[in-house]
């Protein structure tokens, strides 16, 4: 019996100490959090890899990074020998179509002129008839006046083929001068397309800035030339040396309790010595994964300067960030609730040495008691 009390008392203990342990309160009065980013232009270039004919495009030369290129110079350049030997071969096979084109027209308008002249002989023919019929039966032979008249049915019949006849080529011209035209319409339709995507794949730059490469979204590497990349990948960036922000990515358990417009210290890792002051002055709703970093996501965010620094800046430099958060109501309540959940934890600790008071000694070796 004893032994079992013993046991009891000692795993009552136990558990007090641990759960004594983990529910310590943590201080939270820093109402303060810390972030890193990057300068960066709000007049920037983003190159993004184009859509072509296939499901990745090859880099086929890009800018030396750093370099501080000017406004209309090339930036980067894709593969594009697939596309441009099927644009060729199109604008052949519109040449071709389109002497087929000319060539069908001449034909079928012969056609026609063929139908409607073989309709205009039989209503000739008909007309003939209607005179030879018309004579009375007094001034000719009973059977002249009935081949007349047989004479009339036949031209007439004639004349109703031969305009069926001249109304279907006039239908088969139609639809085949359309069937012709529309091939031309797809192989234009091509060509505009093909030549759409050879227009994208050499890439200019639209404002005067150093060229920085991008990461590659699975192995977290800078993108280079000869590499495939997918359609909307991000490759380059071209930022203008003025205008500068901060960009930087909240975590998404920092992002709850952050707002918008708060006040930021900043200092930059190449000016350590220097402070300036900034506002947030937007955060995304819309959150990004970052592999390399972890399995949580990241809100975009731009931090503004208050007055732009006196300091020589460039896209791409590194800045530490304080930025003021509401958390001090947040963090009392959580002391006050720790330190209620302590006494409770203490008060069960107490009843538990009180009662081991009246249990003998016992001995722990190895993780298990033995009773003297």
């Amino acid at each position: 019996m004893n032994t079992d009390r013993l046991f009891s008392s000692k795993t009552v203990l136990v558990l007090a100490f641990a759960g004594l342990l983990q529910s310590l309160p943590i201080s939270t009065h820093a109402n303060e959090l810390v972030l890193t980013g990057q300068i960066s232009s709000s007049a920037k270039q983003v190159v993004v890899a184009p859509q072509g004919s296939r499901w990745q495009v090859q880099i086929q030369w890009m800018e030396e990074e750093g370099k501080i290129v000017e406004k209309g110079q090339p930036v980067v350049t894709f593969d594009g020998a697939s596309e441009q030997a099927q644009l060729t071969q199109n604008q052949e096979n519109l040449d071709r179509l389109s002497l087929e084109l000319e060539q069908l027209v001449i034909e079928q308008d012969q056609r026609v002129v063929d139908a409607e002249g073989r309709l205009t002989v039989a209503k000739m023919r008909v007309e003939k008839a209607k005179i030879e019929a018309s004579v009375p039966a007094s001034e000719v032979a009973a059977y002249d006046k009935g081949q007349y008249e047989l004479e009339l049915q036949r031209t007439m019949l004639e004349q109703v083929k031969a305009e069926e006849a001249a109304e279907r080529a006039r239908r088969e011209k139609k639809a085949e001068l359309t069937k012709k035209r529309l091939e031309i319409i797809r192989i234009q339709e091509e060509i505009a397309y093909l030549e759409n995507i050879l227009s994208k794949l050499n890439v200019v730059a639209q404002v005067t800035g150093p060229v920085t490469y991008a990461l590659h979204p699975w192995y977290g590497e800078k993108l280079s030339a000869g590499m495939n990349v997918r359609p909307s990948w991000k490759v380059v960036d071209v930022q203008s040396t003025s205008n500068f922000q901060i960009e930087t990515w909240v975590h998404e358990i920092d992002a709850v309790g952050l707002k918008e417009q708060a006040k930021v210290k900043i200092v930059f890792d190449a000016f350590p010595n220097k402070e300036f002051s900034g506002t947030l002055s937007s955060l995304s709703r819309q959150s990004e994964r970052k592999p390399q970093w972890s399995k949580s996501a990241y809100f975009p965010a731009v931090v503004s300067f208050d007055s732009a620094p006196a300091l020589t800046l460039l896209p791409g430099m590194s800045v530490r960030m304080e930025i003021n958060t509401d958390r001090e109501a947040s963090a009392s309540q959580q002391n006050s609730d720790n330190q209620d959940e302590l006494g409770a934890k203490r008060h069960l600790l107490e009843a538990a040495k009180d009662e081991e008071q009246f249990i003998s000694p016992a001995k722990i070796t190895t993780g298990v008691e033995h009773v003297s």
